[in-house]
Order: structure tokens, then C-alpha cells, then sequence
């Protein structure tokens, strides 16, 4: 968790110190004030990359050479300083110390939601499968190498496949089924845990149009392939279909989280703003567990809050914050939060931005 948040050269500011509450953090002010910033600043701390732009060098301000992102954790008592040069790699400090970014998404976990990917009903497989294994990989020191491994594997199907070198595929359909059970073992574990507490957050929030919607979704775990049967069984029946397609077809790798009402797509009847408040609350429900179950403080970042969101919609958010225990990080053009509402909760800091420059 960031405690303090130090900007050098970075996007639009030049030189600033932030403070952050280790509860709800609000940054308001008109676009192009650099809220965004601020909020991709502090997911790089976290990942090492930005989520709005892949060209790291793009973030230095106009005219400077380079930029330094330096955060504490007051809890901890850890340093972190992340800086690019335009003719350098980025440099990654934890503690003085040299690190990679899978040791800094450990060491500061977050999920960042913003206006690429807020949508979770409406994202890709591939997107739903991230957001669940990136909490598996902050949390689990044997998933990375179950992950990796699964994933070798697969590649030397795909190879196969590729060449058409049947030959030596049994060998390969073998070690990929023995790979897929324990990564789907691991995530369907976390998946469920996850499920347990997104019905939980719903049970405490006040009744209204939303939450009736949201109530009536059922959201389950897809692992790639038909559990009833084993995975060496469905990579042999689909051989030829793979051969054609030269990839694997079934297995961990075509997971997916499915978001149903009744028999239908969720995203087929919730409206937008619907779908954002689901997003944000399968994300909280993920960070409960990580809190809950393995004593991790991860932070929420949610780009712009109110894009999308309705009255009522935006007022589900604003009874959610009542019974959220991470950091929360999030921004908006106009100021929504009144001191009264302000005062409901210990631990709110709200910040305007233009005066942070």
C-alpha cells in the first residue's frame, strides 16, 4: 500500500508529493488536470507499467530527459522508486534494492479499472482470466511456477500442432492434462473463495434497481474444457480439430468466467453503469480474499468514476464504500462527495488537482 507518492517529470507534473489515506482517496478535477496521471502513477508502482499507454518513455513530461516515481509504505517502512530515462530501461528499487516487476506486483499489489476495461461482463476471456490469476500470483508463491509450467507445455503442443508432428503429440497431450489439473485446481480454489464474498458485498448493500439486477446474476468458472472428463481424453477426441487449427483448442488456456442472468449473457441486459459497478465489486470481492485469507492489502484504482454510472448506480458505489476495508483510488471530474458525506468515514482524503501541481 502507498502511503506517500512522490511525481518527478512525470506526464504533466513536474514536482509533487501526494499523501494517501490508507482508506478512500477521491481526485477530482477538469480533464486534462492530470488525474489519470496520478492514478496510472500509483498503478505503476504496482506493476511497473502503465495502464494507458505500453510506451513507458511517452510518460516523461515534454522537454525532460526523464522521470522518478518514488512511494512509501508507512505500515512497512518500504521505499520504492521506479524512474525511466529516455535512453535507459526502467530501474525498480525496492528498499534500494534492484527488483523485477513480479516482486513488485507482490510486494504492491492493486487492480486498476478504467475506461478500456471496466467493463467485466463485457471484456475478453482472456481479461477475466488476468484480473483472478494476478491475484493467484500475489498470493500464491507455487502459482507462478504451476502457471509457467502448464504454459511451456502447452507451447510444445502448439509446436507440434504446427508441424503436424503427430508422431509425439501423446507425450505432449499427457504432460499438458498432468500441468492443467493444478492450475485449474488453483483457480478454480481462488474462484470460489472470490464467488463467496461478491454474494457477501451484495447481501450489504441497500436494495435498489441495480442491486436487484445484480442479485439475479450467477457467475461461475468456466476451466477450458468439460470437467466431467479428463483432459487427455478431449485433447485426443479433438486432435484432427487441432491439427486444422493449429493450436490447442481446449485446456486452462480457454478459461473463462461466465456472468449469466438466467440463461442469457449478463452483458445482454445490463446497461453500462450496471456493468461497471459488477466489475468494481468482483474486484473488491477478490481483494476480500487476498485480506481475508492470505493477510494481503491490495489497492483498488478506478479511473473516473461517475463515466457511465447513473444516479442510482453511482449511489451503489457510494454505499459500497461503506463496507470496504482496502485502499481505494479513484477520480472523477466534478467533486460528488459533500463534507457530509465525507465525514461518514474515517479515513477519506479528498484532493483536487489542479492544486497538486
Amino acid at each position: 500500500m502507498i502511503s506517500e507518492l512522490k511525481l518527478h517529470n512525470f506526464r504533466c507534473f513536474n514536482s509533487s508529493t501526494i499523501s494517501l489515506s490508507p482508506g478512500i482517496n477521491f481526485f477530482y478535477g477538469n480533464n486534462g488536470s492530470g488525474k489519470t496521471s496520478i492514478l496510472e502513477a500509483i498503478y505503476m508502482c504496482s506493476s511497473g507499467r502503465s495502464f494507458k499507454s505500453s510506451n513507458i518513455q511517452s510518460l516523461i513530461s515534454t522537454d525532460k530527459n526523464f522521470f522518478s516515481i518514488n512511494g512509501y509504505d508507512s505500515n512497512r517502512g518500504y521505499t520504492l522508486s521506479i524512474s525511466k530515462e529516455k535512453s535507459k530501461s526502467i530501474s525498480i528499487k525496492i528498499n534500494n534494492t534492484k527488483t523485477t516487476t513480479s516482486n513488485l506486483i507482490k510486494e504492491f499489489p492493486s487492480t486498476a479499472i478504467h475506461n478500456n476495461t471496466f467493463s467485466f461482463a463485457d471484456a475478453s476471456p482472456d481479461f477475466r482470466r488476468k484480473i483472478l490469476d494476478r491475484s493467484l500470483f500475489v498470493s500464491d508463491d507455487s502459482f507462478s511456477e504451476i502457471w509457467f509450467g502448464f504454459y511451456r507445455c502447452l507451447k510444445q503442443r502448439n509446436t507440434l500442432l504446427k508441424n503436424r508432428d503427430v508422431q509425439n503429440i501423446d507425450i505432449w497431450n499427457k504432460k499438458v492434462s498432468q500441468e492443467a489439473k493444478n492450475l485449474d485446481s488453483k483457480r478454480t480454489i481462488f474462484f470460489n473463495q472470490s464467488f463467496l464474498e461478491f454474494k457477501k458485498i451484495l447481501t450489504t448493500l441497500d436494495n435498489c434497481k441495480t442491486t436487484e439486477y445484480l442479485d439475479k446474476i450467477t457467475i461461475e468458472f468456466f476451466s477450458g474444457w468439460d470437467i466431467d472428463r479428463s483432459l487427455y481424453d478431449v485433447l485426443v477426441e479433438n486432435e484432427q480439430k487441432d491439427l486444422i487449427r493449429k493450436s490447442t483448442t481446449r485446456g486452462p488456456h480457454k478459461a473463462d468466467i461466465k456472468i449469466l442472468i438466467g440463461e442469457n449473457d449478463a452483458k445482454q441486459i445490463l446497461s453500462r453503469g450496471e456493468q461497471k459497478i459488477l466489475s468494481i465489486i468482483w474486484c473488491c470481492a477478490q481483494h476480500e480474499v487476498l485480506r481475508k485469507v492470505h493477510n494481503i492489502e491490495a489497492t483498488l484504482i478506478i479511473d473516473d468514476i461517475k463515466s457511465e454510472l447513473d444516479d442510482d448506480t453511482f449511489n451503489v458505489f457510494i454505499n459500497l464504500l461503506d463496507f470496504l476495508n482496502n485502499q481505494i483510488i479513484f477520480s472523477c471530474i466534478d467533486d460528488h462527495f459533500s463534507s457530509k458525506i465525507v465525514d461518514k468515514y474515517n479515513d477519506f482524503k479528498k484532493f483536487h488537482v489542479e492544486q497538486l501541481r
